[in-house]
């Protein structure tokens, strides 16, 4: 079922993309393709989507060495669970991740947007610390931090064609499948960490 999600997600995508893009003839989508930098900085905010009750903030690094080619990093700094903070006698310390992704992909233009779709491999830093604050007991903290893979795919939508414009951005992570097994079922939790950014750019080459 979440196979079936993901692939209508994307479907969609695809094809609302190909038609924005269809509308232009070649002259005009030339002319558009010119007037757009090479280089653009693009820092945002966003949630994943389980209940928004994380917070991140990101940024897009995307270079388009050629029409159609496109290479990004992409960095974010999530504060998880934010409103989580002390439960039973137990305070979150801090809860935090870093990732750190590059990608490839293309980019397809229309009349005063595009609209670009990545293949992103990277790593995520978390760290996560817990203490326990009772009368009865000592303090006793637990801190775990890991490092781990992250790679998926990304969609981003930029609006306007002037120097600074505005900007959109999906990640849907596909990590541990298929590196832990085929079984597409692997991807159930990642449903939760679907990311959703909303940001501003500019164009500086």
């Amino acid at each position: 079922m979440n196979l079936i999600k993901y692939f209508l997600l994307l479907s969609s995508l695809l094809i609302t993309a190909k038609g924005f893009a269809q509308k232009e003839n070649s002259t005009t989508i030339n002319k558009h393709t010119a007037a757009v930098r090479r280089l653009s900085i693009e820092p945002g905010i966003g949630i994943h989507t389980n209940f928004g009750i994380d917070f991140l903030i990101t940024n897009l690094v995307q270079w388009n060495p050629h029409k159609r080619l496109s290479v990004a990093s992409h960095s974010s700094f999530n504060i998880n669970n934010i409103t989580q903070r002390y439960f039973n006698h137990i305070k979150t310390d801090h809860n935090f991740s870093i990732n750190q992704k590059f990608g490839v992909g293309t980019s397809l233009y229309s009349k005063k947007s595009s609209h670009t779709f990545l293949v992103m491999v990277g790593a995520k830093y978390t760290s996560f610390q817990e203490t326990l604050d009772h009368e009865d007991f000592n303090k006793v903290s637990t801190e775990i931090r890991s490092f781990s893979p992250d790679y998926g795919l990304m969609y981003s939508l930029k609006r306007g064609w002037k120097k600074c414009f505005f900007t959109y951005r999906m990640y849907v992570p596909l990590y541990p499948w298929p590196t832990k097994g085929a079984d597409v079922f692997y991807l159930d939790s990642n449903m939760n960490n679907v990311s959703l950014e909303f940001g501003v750019g500019i164009k500086i080459d």
